[in-house]
Formats: C-alpha cells, structure tokens, sequence
C-alpha cells in the first residue's frame, strides 16, 4: 500500500513539474485563437486529445513526438497546436472545459490521445493517434497519410463545425 501511494505521488509531482505551464509551451488551449491563428499564417491545425496526467499512451506520444526538437522546429513552421485536455487532477476553467467536451463530440473521440489535423480553412486531413517511430515518423505520417475529401463533403464539414463552435462559444475572429 505504502509502495502504490508513494509511486501516485511521485507521478503528480513528476505531472506537475511537466505542466507548470499550462497548457504546455507552444500550445494553445482556445480552438478560437487557433483558427484565427492557422487562417493568418496558413498553418494547418492539430488537434491534441489528451489526458495529460493520466494517460500512459499520451505520456509516450509527449515524450517520442511532441517533446523532441525535431517536432518542435517542424511544427513551428506547420501547425497551430491545440491541447484538448481531459485531465483528472487538474482543475481547468469552466471556458475550456466546455470547449473541451464539444470538440470531443463533434469530432467523435472516444480515446486518448486522438489527433486530428485540420487545413488552415478548417478541412479535416487526418485523424490518428499515437504512431510508433519517433517524430520523423510521425510528421511523415501527418504530411503523407491526409485523406482526401471530396470538396462538398469538407465544405459541408467546415461550415457545420464553424457553427457549433460559434453556437457554444461565440464569433471567431478572422
């Protein structure tokens, strides 16, 4: 018993020194400043679904892909990246909460970590999650492995999200 609450704490201390800042630098937290950021520079969006102090799998993705230089240079020149954090022991904002869980219902996520990556105009590219073989691999698989969507279909897409998003969480600035 003595063994298991020690190893708990030593865990949040190690999450909690992780995350000091929060969202993690680089990140954003606001899918609204997010697209009004992709659609000024031209970046394409990635949608990070993650339980940041509990989920072993994300924990991996962090420390193999997010955390190296490599995804950190490319995805300074690529992305506007989102955290969409569903964590246990930290406490987030009604705002971001509310955001949080509209964005998982919107786009159907049901694990951790789900990625999804959106064009600069909203149009879905790509929905995976964690992918073995480092950074390289994985900014290989997110430049490579985009679907292609009929262009009714991400017209239809970008207009149904732009909405809700505005429902729930008012105008989007462009």
């Amino acid at each position: 018993m003595k063994k298991t609450s020690l190893l708990v704490v030593l865990i949040l201390i190690m999450v909690a020194n992780i995350y000091a800042e929060y969202p993690p630098e680089g990140w954003t937290a606001s899918i609204k400043e997010a697209i009004t950021q992709a659609e000024n520079e031209d970046k394409m969006i990635l949608l990070n679904f993650t339980g940041s102090d509990w989920c072993s799998w994300c924990f991996k993705l962090d420390e193999e892909v997010f955390g190296t230089q490599t995804f950190g240079e490319w995805s300074e020149d690529n992305l506007v990246k989102v955290f969409v954090d569903f964590p246990r022991a930290i406490e987030l904002d009604q705002e971001t909460r509310k955001q949080n869980i509209l964005l998982q219902q919107m786009l159907g996520v049901r694990g951790y970590p789900t990625i999804w990556l959106l064009g600069s105009d909203l149009t879905p590219l790509l929905r995976t999650g964690y992918v073995d073989g480092g950074a390289d691999n994985f900014i290989r698989h997110l430049t490579e492995d985009q679907r292609e969507v009929p262009e009714e279909d991400a017209q239809r897409f970008r207009q149904e999200f732009r909405r809700a998003l505005e429902e729930a969480l008012g105008a989007i600035e462009s």
